[in-house]
């Protein structure tokens, strides 16, 4: 089986590839719809002000087909009264083109929506091709194009049998009718005839609407091939895979330097590396490490804390050990309780001294020898500690 037959497209078209159809200028589109809405619109207009319309049309005919002497004799100024009555026949007439402008706005909409393509605008020499041509007046749309005609024509067809058999006595009638009373009832019965065929086209062109989408998506699927090629070519790409992971460590960073202000004590290493640790017996009974870093993060730390008042205190082995074996949000590890406990209870004394109490003195906190650490992340020999 061929990789790209259409049983293996079975994937819903992805957004890039609904985006490269709207540049190319293809749209779920009916070709009938926007007419159909458009004339319904304006049967609907004459039907509500049809009386009114006709009576202003025939008061400015009246006006402009009557010439008396002196508009005879002022010829330099008919061309100035017949742009004056054109202006009051697009007036007379206006609710007609309004009608028509929002429903054919209205309707492009519900059809696919508006999409302006520079590459359909193209001109496309491949057209030019008479075997491609070929193939566009014998290929599967163009036979749906004739069966979608077949069906209008059938539709047509059976509307104005339906109104000749219904109407036939009327019609003989008419015939025998004055000038002016046949006159009125053709008009009314010829609009009938002209709404009824608009229901009949609008009705097909409805249930062409959703027809067409499906189509258009069914043409656009994708083979789970083309899926993961496409996300690889999309995610792939080495500057969006690094502006990724650039995104992800600001946003990373960014919620972890709005912790440190919560923090109990800064440990550092008083140029590389700086760990802010909190202590909340209610809500854990390990202290936790809010923000950790190195080097810039590290400064930006210092810097949270110093803004807050955050105690600061330098012990260069548990700051690493503390970097290199603990997580953001992560409890200490258990062997290094003892350590952190004592700078704990440095930080709680200061906390509570008053002016007349000395200065307490930091116990330097005992790292165990599994939890030494140099600078890179190596684990001390014995004989380096």
């Amino acid at each position: 089986m061929a990789e790209d037959s259409d049983e293996e497209k079975t994937e819903e078209p992805t957004s890039r590839r609904l985006n490269q159809a709207r540049e190319r200028g293809e749209m779920p589109r009916s070709p009938d719809f926007n007419g159909a809405m458009v004339v319904l619109a304006m049967c609907g207009v004459l039907l509500l002000i049809g009386p009114t319309l006709v009576n202003d049309i025939s008061a400015m005919m009246v006006r402009t087909l009557t010439f008396d002497r002196n508009r005879i004799e002022q010829i330099e100024e008919l061309p100035r009264y017949f742009a004056f009555e054109l202006g009051d026949a697009f007036w007379i007439v206006r609710w007609i083109f309004i009608a028509a402008l929002g429903v054919a706005i209205a309707s492009s909409i519900f059809n696919g929506g508006f999409n302006f393509s520079t590459q359909a605008a193209a001109p496309k020499f491949g057209k030019m091709n008479p075997l491609s041509g070929l193939k566009r007046m014998f290929g599967p749309q163009a036979w749906l194009g004739v069966l979608r005609n077949l069906a209008k024509f059938i539709a047509i067809g059976a509307v104005l049998v339906f109104v000749l058999m219904a109407r036939r006595h009327e019609l003989i009638a008419l015939s025998r009718e004055a000038f002016e009373p046949m006159i009125v009832d053709g008009t009314k019965l010829a609009f009938m005839v002209f709404v009824l065929v608009s229901l009949a086209v609008a009705a097909l062109a409805a249930l062409d609407v959703p027809y067409q989408r499906w189509s258009y998506l069914r043409r656009l699927r994708m083979s789970k091939k083309e899926v993961s090629d496409e996300m690889k070519d999309v995610e792939g790409r080495p500057e969006v895979r690094q502006q990724i992971r650039r995104k992800q460590r600001e946003i990373s960073r960014g919620r972890m330097l709005g912790k440190v202000k919560d923090a109990d004590v800064i440990i550092v290493n008083p140029t590389e590396f700086a760990i802010a640790l909190e202590y909340d017996e209610s809500r854990n009974s390990v202290p936790i490490v809010l923000a950790k870093g190195r080097g810039e993060v590290a400064r930006a730390i210092k810097e949270r804390g110093e803004a807050a008042s955050i105690p600061r205190v330098e012990a260069p082995p548990l700051a690493r050990a503390l970097y290199y074996t603990t997580e953001v949000d992560a409890p200490i590890p258990e062997g290094l309780y003892r350590a952190v406990a004592a700078v704990l209870a440095y930080v709680f004394r200061l906390s509570a001294m008053t002016p007349d109490l000395t200065t307490p003195e930091l116990t330097v906190p005992e790292v165990p020898s599994e939890f030494r650490f140099d600078e890179d992340g190596n684990k001390l020999q014995e004989a380096d500690r």
